[in-house]
């Protein structure tokens, strides 16, 4: 199974992110543009995300085996964190996936801590995942070039978030799509109720 530990925008930060990127780069076909009569635009032509795939990787898995899916469960369960919020108000491009991003300038620390302790989870899971810096960012549009132009004006976005997410990565005849698997809401600690049912104690 290829899977991603993430936050998910919600549906109004996700509209709110395509109507910014359509405005802002006006020259942009929509992600829902193409039918099912017309030819699919070549993997070399820069292609939109659509909204509905909007979200923040915290630590990328990659195809996972049932015994790692299990463990890192597991592993998720005792990762701990407080509600936060994230402002997307820049753009990049990076040259390696060529992608077109939004991010923001200063990263929470909170956010910053999350993707390290889901990271540690997924490490301890026997999971092979990467070391870099981590960078938090919104994938906006795929297969760009370094001389794309850039919006017209920079993001704007505040979004709240109280969970994340276990996604898979799911290819389909319309494109890939990103289902939850499952869910971890935000809490500062385990309660004495749940410190007991957990042998904590």
């Amino acid at each position: 199974m290829r899977s991603f530990i993430g936050l998910d925008l919600s549906a109004q930060d996700k509209l709110a992110l395509e109507n910014w990127r359509e405005k802002s780069l006006p020259g942009l076909p929509s992600s829902n543009a193409r039918t099912a009569n017309q030819p699919k635009v070549p993997v070399r032509q820069p292609k939109p995300v659509p909204a509905a795939n909007f979200h923040i990787t915290l630590c990328f898995l990659g195809n996972i085996n049932d015994r790692q899916h299990e463990t890192v469960i597991a592993n998720l369960d005792d990762v701990t964190a407080t509600p936060f919020e994230v402002t997307l108000d820049m753009t990049a491009f990076w040259q390696g996936p060529k992608i077109l991003l939004a991010a923001p300038t200063a990263p929470p620390a909170s956010l910053m801590s999350l993707a390290a302790s889901v990271n540690s989870a997924a490490r301890q899971a026997g999971i092979d995942v990467e070391r870099r810096e981590y960078r938090p960012h919104v994938t906006l549009i795929r297969n760009t070039k370094e001389d794309y132009p850039p919006p017209l004006f920079a993001p704007q976005l505040t979004c709240q978030f109280s969970q994340f997410h276990l996604f898979e990565s799911v290819s389909t005849p319309s494109g890939v799509r990103y289902p939850v698997k499952q869910s971890w809401p935000f809490r500062s600690s385990h309660s004495v109720r749940e410190k007991l049912q957990r042998g904590h104690f």
